[in-house]
């Protein structure tokens, strides 16, 4: 194969997913939102009020993790509400996307979700991966995403999701169990909702 090829084949696969290293270091797009010394910037008040999201589930602090279910994570709320133990969101079903300011599919699919989220048929929580809580914010607003999602400042879903890059969506069961795994960006609007239809049972 020539060294020609190798690049293009290389470039392709950069630009089908945003990735972040193992250590948590960026693949592609900005740094992180912390500082140097790793900690995480807070979200400026005036652009969550901005923003308008809607508040963070609340979670069950005490419903033992599935290992077919979410990590037993906490992760803070990227505009207002309680942290939210992933492992403890149950009693109806829900669209989890993970996604980033700094990565072109992750904005490019937002939409879609934001449709979605906006037809009431499902709950749609986002997962925001070492981001700058500002971008994300503004992100948000620009394109009129209404729901909510929590903010994951070091990467600490990588090793229980297996993820390698973004975006990445995940649907889950009432029960808490994690039924589909979409790696890489939904194609559009109507194949998410194929998606939905298929493997939770709602019709947006």
């Amino acid at each position: 194969m020539t060294r020609a090829l190798l690049a293009t084949v290389a470039l392709a696969g950069l630009l089908a997913s945003c990735g972040v290293g193992t250590a948590g270091d960026r693949v592609s797009g900005p740094g992180p939102g912390g500082g140097e010394d790793g900690a995480a910037a807070s979200a400026p008040a005036d652009l969550v009020a901005a923003a308008g999201l809607d508040r963070c589930p609340v979670s069950d602090p005490d419903v033992a993790a599935r290992p077919d279910g979410l990590p037993d994570l906490v992760l803070p709320c990227l505009g207002e509400g309680p942290d939210v133990r992933l492992a403890g969101l149950r009693g109806g079903p829900l669209v989890v996307n993970l996604w980033a300011s700094w990565c072109p599919p992750c904005r490019e699919e937002l939409p879609a979700f934001a449709d979605l989220a906006a037809t009431g048929a499902v709950e749609v929580l986002g997962i925001d991966v070492e981001d700058d809580p500002a971008a994300a914010l503004t992100l948000l607003t620009e394109v009129g995403v209404g729901y909510p999602s929590v903010r994951d400042d070091v990467s600490a879903t990588q090793a229980p999701l297996r993820w390698t890059g973004l975006p990445m969506t995940l649907l889950v069961d009432a029960d808490g169990v994690v039924v589909h795994v979409v790696r890489g960006a939904v194609p559009d609007r109507a194949g998410l909702d194929d998606l939905v239809a298929e493997h939770l049972g709602i019709t947006p």
